[in-house]
């Protein structure tokens, strides 16, 4: 996961338990699946029992409405103060770059002398976090009053867009490799399809020779790429499918049947008897030597 908004200013609190909920709408920069939400609960009363945050849209009073899109819940009674609590939440929902959300937080069983403190920044006339502010409900989320000298102390963590990468085959043979790639993202949404496709041209995509590995997950993963003549140049690029499209990685070249390579210049690889280098131009050229006497 990574770390999208957040906002760690100030060391103020704010009480929550029954009917009075807390929110903070913010306003994630880029587009993302959020997962998790941390908190910074600074106090405790009694046993104010289980907690939920839950993700929501804003209205245009920028106030929390409609169903919950994603939530999470907590133990009130036994989590460490003075800590960031993180609350996952399940699959999670995708965010919309520059639309704005909100997360509420919530005790339903607390009461008077069961409650939490969350962390929370007051800077009356100050600057404070520009995606959003503070709001609290004193009847269950019917009606909020917000308040645009507080945030809440939070941070939100999510998934971006699928991406894969891909690195340097290995194994080559006359007729075979072995495609080596990473899917260091998997998106909003599960991977349905990966592997790797290869061409003698530049960017080939899943029209071209392919291979169909099937559901996957972040991490690496290898692909039988078969069908190669030897002393071609072929390139290779590693891909992933889900509901959002085809992620693919960079172009590698490599000659089958030449254990090596060639995608960098200044690399020199050794193809039997001669010896190439990629230039600045990109292109290969072949070593030409002087005999040693």
């Amino acid at each position: 996961m990574a770390l999208y908004e957040h906002y760690e200013a100030g060391a103020d609190g704010i009480i929550v338990y029954g009917a009075g909920w807390l929110a903070q709408t913010f306003t994630p920069a880029t587009t993302h699946t959020i997962t998790a939400v941390r908190l910074y609960p600074t106090g405790r009363l009694g046993s104010p029992g289980t907690g939920t945050v839950s993700i929501t849209a804003t209205d245009g009073a920028n106030k929390p409405t409609g169903a919950d899109l994603a939530s999470g819940t907590f133990n009130g009674d036994t989590i460490t103060l003075a800590n960031w609590l993180e609350i996952t939440l399940g699959a999670g929902t995708k965010l919309t770059a520059l639309t704005q959300y909100a997360m509420v937080i919530r005790l339903p069983s607390g009461n008077g002398n069961n409650y939490l403190i969350f962390g929370l920044t007051v800077q009356v006339g100050g600057a404070h976090y520009s995606g959003g502010l503070e709001g609290f409900s004193s009847d269950s989320g019917a009606t909020w009053t917000m308040n645009a000298d507080n945030d809440v102390n939070f941070e939100e963590y999510g998934l971006g867009p699928l991406a894969v990468t891909t690195q340097a085959p290995t194994n080559i043979a006359s007729t075979t490799a072995t495609g080596n790639g990473t899917i260091t993202s998997t998106g909003y949404s599960a991977v349905t399809q990966h592997g790797h496709c290869w061409a003698t041209t530049v960017d080939p995509t899943t029209a071209d020779s392919k291979t169909s590995n099937g559901a996957g997950s972040a991490g690496a993963f290898i692909s039988a790429i078969t069908g190669l003549v030897r002393g071609t140049k072929y390139y290779v690029r590693a891909y992933a499918t889900n509901t959002e499209g085809t992620a693919y990685g960079s172009n590698v070249s490599f000659l089958a049947g030449f254990p090596y390579t060639i995608a960098l210049e200044g690399q020199i690889a050794g193809l039997e008897t001669r010896f190439h280098y990629v230039g600045a131009d990109g292109k290969e050229y072949y070593l030409q030597g002087t005999l040693i006497p």
